[in-house]
């Protein structure tokens, strides 16, 4: 009899193991589905959230289309296609502002026109602080080869030197910059980017001295010869 007990237990044993293993994976299995079907839940959230934020983004453009179509103050059309461009991507803006230039009506040409040149600025300046040392020097002697009478792309250069960015800025990004601000032409600069200007070379300076952000001599050389440019332009 307790042999009999004893192989009966051992075989509801082996029995309930199966069972119970056969569960836990039933489980698993269960549980990397739900964990997928969330996945997807998240992810067709975050496409919902990026189209209406994209849809967003093109409702603004167009409002300032026509601002920047109709407009007769240069400044005023000027400013239109900067935050034309601010809001969109630079595959957006690059796509929209090639298309205009292709237009048949000549104030959508100008417009394309205006916005192709503020879209080769700005990815000109970021790529004075490129990884590759030829991007570097090739984006700083385009700048002053295109644009060293060029005030968008002087507002850009010093925004790199302001703060947040500066803290973004490598040591050869922030001496390229000062390389292209100090070829720069009078008719770049307006007083407010001379202000700041001003206020960036200041900030540099503070931050060396500080210890926060310790520069070197070109930097520091750098800084001088703009500074002496700087004066130049003003008088």
């Amino acid at each position: 009899i307790s042999t009999a007990v004893t192989l009966a237990l051992t075989g509801l044993n082996a029995y309930w193991s199966r069972e119970i293993n056969a569960t836990d994976q039933r489980l698993k299995v269960k549980a990397a589905e739900l964990e997928e079907k969330k996945l997807e839940l998240e992810r067709l959230n975050f496409s919902l959230t990026e189209g209406k934020e994209r849809m967003a983004r093109y409702a603004f453009v167009q409002g300032l289309f026509s601002q920047a179509l109709n407009d007769k103050d240069a400044g005023q059309k000027t400013l239109a296609v900067n935050l034309i461009n601010l809001a969109l991507t630079e595959n957006e803006a690059t796509k929209l502002f090639t298309g205009l230039q292709n237009s048949t009506n000549k104030q959508t040409r100008e417009v394309g026109n205006i916005g192709a040149d503020l879209v080769d600025i700005t990815r000109l300046v970021l790529q004075i602080d490129a990884a590759a040392k030829e991007s570097r020097i090739g984006a700083v002697d385009t700048l002053i080869k295109n644009y060293r009478t060029d005030s968008r792309a002087v507002e850009q250069a010093v925004g790199l030197l302001e703060y947040p960015k500066i803290d973004q800025l490598s040591a050869s990004g922030r001496i390229n910059v000062l390389v292209f601000l100090r070829n720069t032409e009078k008719a770049a600069w307006t007083p407010e980017t001379f202000a700041r200007a001003d206020r960036a070379i200041a900030l540099i300076q503070a931050r060396h001295e500080s210890k926060i952000s310790e520069i070197g001599e070109q930097t520091r050389d750098g800084l001088s010869q703009l500074t002496a440019h700087l004066a130049k332009l003003r008088k």
